[in-house]
């Protein structure tokens, strides 16, 4: 409780002076940019009292740009729920053909994988969907049916990973990799009835 009772006394004044510092910028910046960056104020001043850890950053904009990737780049969200992302030339090492990786071109225009842009826009491909060096059978339908004006492929690959009822609660990547052909024609399936209701 003591220990509360100091983190208490601590926060309250550092806060206000916070808000006090960037109550000038208040007319050039949103309300929620400037209660974020007091709270990030405060954060630091807790973990980092006298500024000895951020020393390292001979460049402020550096630290900021650091900051802001981390808290708006969906790549970076998304990894835990996602998991491993492949780069475009650990992809093109994938589809290697007799041991020499096929060109940028080729992973770009090939049909069938999914490719997410981050907010820096780098272009990274989910792991999920290579068994070794097989892409799943059945995505470039998958892809077709749902179209990126229509969702978002950060949410379709979120989608393809997460068990779904109507597939007796499988992961549709699952059963794309499945022995069974048939598979692709389930999730095709699913992944029309869910562009129905997307579309309304």
């Amino acid at each position: 409780m003591a220990h509360a009772q100091a983190q208490d006394k601590v926060a309250t004044p550092t806060s206000t002076s916070h808000a006090k510092h960037l109550g000038s910028a208040s007319e050039s910046h949103s309300p929620l940019h400037l209660a974020i960056a007091s709270a990030v104020l405060a954060e630091l001043d807790q973990r980092d009292p006298g500024g000895t850890l951020l020393s390292r950053f001979t460049d402020v904009h550096q630290a900021a740009v650091l900051l802001a990737d981390r808290v708006l780049d969906p790549s970076l969200m998304w990894a835990e729920h996602i998991g491993a992302f492949y780069d475009t030339d650990a992809v093109r090492s994938l589809l290697a053909r007799d041991g020499k990786p096929v060109s940028r071109q080729a992973v770009n225009q090939r049909e069938g994988l999914l490719a997410l842009t981050t907010g820096s826009g780098r272009v990274v491909y989910p792991a999920f969907q290579f068994h070794g060096r097989q892409p799943a059978r059945g995505l470039d339908r998958v892809l077709n049916e749902l179209p990126e004006s229509l969702v978002s492929r950060w949410t379709l690959a979120s989608w393809l990973i997460t068990p779904k009822h109507d597939l007796d609660d499988e992961k549709p990547i699952d059963i794309l990799f499945d022995e069974d052909p048939s598979g692709v024609e389930v999730v095709v399936r699913a992944v029309q009835n869910w562009a129905a209701q997307l579309a309304g």
